[in-house]
């Protein structure tokens, strides 16, 4: 969806972001984000396949960028779910890259993975981008 390019375009710019809040509840999760101009980014997805580490909400903690990652670009497709193909080594860079979360799901429910990290992921959850999602600014 081209929706979902503007997306993608947002999360270019969110480097050096301050995270300032963030919710899972009843299938959703609510992001708030300050971005280096002071603006608020406020953004809503639905997702039931989240990773989630325990952030602490203090500068230099919360501090990072998004991203945006199309599946099937990174995933090996079998039989319209996501498979994987490759030796302990690419195993262990999929499951730090959160991709390991996608592993079996089918391709037609969820195309992106979206990432919140710094030095690390704190933060993966999985999404389709025909599912409704809000973003403001």
């Amino acid at each position: 969806m081209n929706e979902f390019k503007t997306l993608q375009n947002i999360f270019s710019k969110t480097g050096d972001s301050e995270l300032k809040q963030y919710l899972y509840n009843n299938g959703k999760i609510f992001l708030e984000v300050e971005l280096y101009d002071n603006d608020i980014l406020s953004m809503e997805f639905e997702t039931e396949i989240l990773y989630c580490k325990n952030i602490d909400l203090k500068t230099p903690f919360n501090i990072g960028y998004f991203d945006c990652i199309k599946l099937s670009d990174v995933l090996k497709v079998e039989n319209n779910h996501y498979s994987f193909s490759g030796n302990f080594i690419d195993l262990m860079k999929a499951q730090r890259s959160k991709f390991n979360l996608a592993f079996g799901l089918n391709v037609q429910y969820y195309t992106h993975i979206i990432i919140f990290a710094n030095s690390s992921i704190n933060l993966a959850f999985v999404v389709n981008e025909k599912d409704n999602y809000k973003i403001s600014i």
